[in-house]
Order: structure tokens, then sequence, then C-alpha cells
């Protein structure tokens, strides 16, 4: 078992080849993982990456947590790019907007401000404020627009 603990106050409590590189940062277990945000937690799985600053991964397969403040819950490919942003699981899914969430599916984008997916796959909410429930390949584009399913609105 080796781990590295490089940031003042950080901690590895297991696992195999983890890293705790930022300042209070914490990697509790698994294989490959790297807790490089200060206050950055990886709970477990393989590969998994926090470089935001006070962001996590709780577990799953090669999911980063890069924006300040966000977090992946697990699955696997998932990732979050900016401040506040949220990948619930799924695979392949993206919150790149400031406060985004996608909440499961594959292949989702929630990339708008304040956007959201909740599920479906290959869907993308681009425009601020905008969400997409569901469904296949569907799109909510402009500011405080909206698909579900089969039914789509724009302002």
């Amino acid at each position: 078992m080796a781990t590295l603990r490089r940031g003042g106050g950080s901690s590895v409590s297991g696992g195999d080849q983890n890293r705790a590189a930022g300042q209070t940062s914490n990697v509790s277990g698994g294989q490959l993982n790297t807790a490089s945000g200060n206050c950055s937690t990886v709970g477990s799985g393989h590969s998994n990456i926090a470089s935001g600053n006070y962001a996590s991964v709780s577990g799953g397969n090669i999911n980063q947590a890069l924006g300040d403040f966000s977090s992946v819950s697990g699955g696997k490919n998932n990732l979050t790019s900016l401040w506040s942003a949220s990948v619930s699981g799924g695979n392949g899914n993206v919150a790149a907007g400031p406060c985004a969430s996608e909440s499961g599916g594959q292949n989702n984008t929630a990339s708008g401000n304040n956007s959201s997916v909740s599920g479906g796959w290959g869907n993308a909410a681009t425009g601020n404020n905008s969400n997409v429930s569901g469904g296949n390949s569907r799109q909510a584009a402009g500011d405080a627009a909206w698909a579900a399913g089969g039914l789509t609105q724009s302002n």
C-alpha cells in the first residue's frame, strides 16, 4: 500500500496509491485517487480526482470534481468543472456551468448557469436556468428553456 500525503493537515486513510495533496484534503480509500484541492475529499473508488477547493468525489471510477465546491457522487467518467456544480451519478455526464446539476443517465451535459439535466441519454441544458427532464437527445438551449421527454419549450 503506497500513499502520499503532501498537504498540511491532509490524510489518506487506506487503499492503494492514493494521494492527498491539498491542505486538509482527504482520501478515505480505493485506488489511484487524488484529492489535490484545499479541503477536498475522495471517498473511495478508482482513479477519481477532487482538485477544486472544497470539492468531493464520493466514489465510482474516473470521476473528476474540478470546480470549487463541486461534487460527483458516483458513477463513471463524470465531470464537474465550475463552482458548485454537481453530478449525482451515471456515465459520461458533465456539469459545466456554475451551480449546474446532472442527476444521472448517460452522456448528458448541464452547462448553463443554474441549469439541470435529470437523466436520460445525450441531453443538454445549455441555457441559463434551463432544464431537461429525461428523454433522448433533448436540448434546452434558451434561457429558462425546458425539455421533458418529447416536449420542449423555449423563451
